[in-house]
């Protein structure tokens, strides 16, 4: 019945955030949410917002259907997320053990997330833009929730497994991270926060060096600062690192089918967060095994190094994707 409920509030957050993206986009491409597009004759404020049927014009002109997308996008997300973290322990990681369950914590602190995420991805596409509305929004409440919680993290501030010994003794975990929960809630958001909003930084300038143009805009660069926040420090490193991979998978179909050279890379990053938080639990500790990658600065260091030298190969390849024809590909 809670995954019926789930998907519902999924539903109906949606169909709220296309409103809310196209009043932020007044005076640019609001997608037909604000005005017809045909004649110019004002939406009524609830087709705007809670109407989820095409929003039609008797100038003939096309019918709105986007937000209807962007209503049964969110719920379908809330539904598979809400299911990864529930049923399959996505999240349930040795180190992290939650006073209350996540179904009451951790769940409606990613769900607020993942909700601010889809609106930033709205007016991504909608205008090449990321409100500083759903920045500035999202990073506060990012950080008075870890603060008054002290219990959201999806790892600790810090956490070293090399002299960990199977049935003998677990992890080093700092005891001020013990003692002091709200204090160390501000520190991995705030952690997060500088790491997601500085290597984004580095990003955007590597990819103007290389390509003669960043690749990032501003906007991403606040993005990250927020999905940082809200997951710590460690989990925005993956999303960084996976995010190049995202783009192809996702981008060169694009390039591909409709030719178009440019696409907004906010909703790659937006997806690799959400991504990364649906699978924390086999990246972690599972499958990949990372905690022992992030236990010691030095491989960290490495990691950082990696993902840029392979993110330097990837652009230089995009590069040249961008100048090919795609004109006989898409007949």
């Amino acid at each position: 019945m809670h995954f019926v409920i789930i998907t519902f509030l999924g539903c109906v957050l949606g169909r709220i955030s296309a409103g809310w993206a196209a009043v932020m986009l007044v005076d640019m491409n609001s997608g037909g949410l604000l005005d017809c597009p045909g004649c110019g004759a004002p939406v009524s404020r609830w087709q705007r917002w809670f109407g989820f049927l095409p929003i039609r014009c008797g100038c003939k002109a096309s019918p709105v259907m986007w937000h209807i997308g962007a209503s049964l996008g969110l719920g379908g997300m809330f539904l598979a997320f809400s299911w990864l973290v529930l049923e399959a322990d996505c999240q349930s990681v040795h180190e992290v053990r939650p006073d209350l369950p996540l179904l009451y914590l951790r769940l409606p602190y990613h769900l607020t997330l993942i909700t601010l995420l889809w609106v930033a991805t709205l007016t991504d596409l909608l205008d090449y833009v990321i409100p500083d509305e759903v920045i500035y929004s999202g990073i506060v409440i990012a950080l008075v929730a870890s603060v008054v919680s002290g219990d959201l993290q999806m790892m600790h501030l810090w956490v070293n497994w090399d002299d960990a010994v199977a049935g003998l003794r677990g992890p080093l975990i700092p005891e001020w991270i013990q003692g002091f929960h709200r204090l160390h809630g501000l520190a991995w958001s705030m952690a997060g926060l500088l790491m997601g909003a500085s290597l984004t930084w580095l990003v955007r300038c590597l990819s103007h060096r290389l390509l003669g143009y960043p690749a990032l805009g501003l906007g991403d660069v606040t993005l990250m600062a927020m999905v940082g926040a809200f997951i710590g420090w460690q989990a925005t490193l993956c999303v960084l690192a996976i995010s190049p991979l995202t783009g192809i998978v996702i981008g060169v179909p694009v390039k591909l089918l409709i030719g178009r050279s440019f696409v907004a890379y906010g909703p790659y990053l937006a997806l690799s967060a959400v991504l990364v938080m649906g699978t924390w639990r086999w990246l972690w500790a599972d499958y990949f095994t990372l905690r022992d990658v992030f236990s010691h600065w030095p491989s960290v260091a490495g990691l950082i190094a990696f993902s840029y030298v392979v993110l330097c190969v990837l652009l230089f390849l995009l590069r040249i994707f961008r100048t090919l024809p795609t004109e006989g590909l898409r007949r």
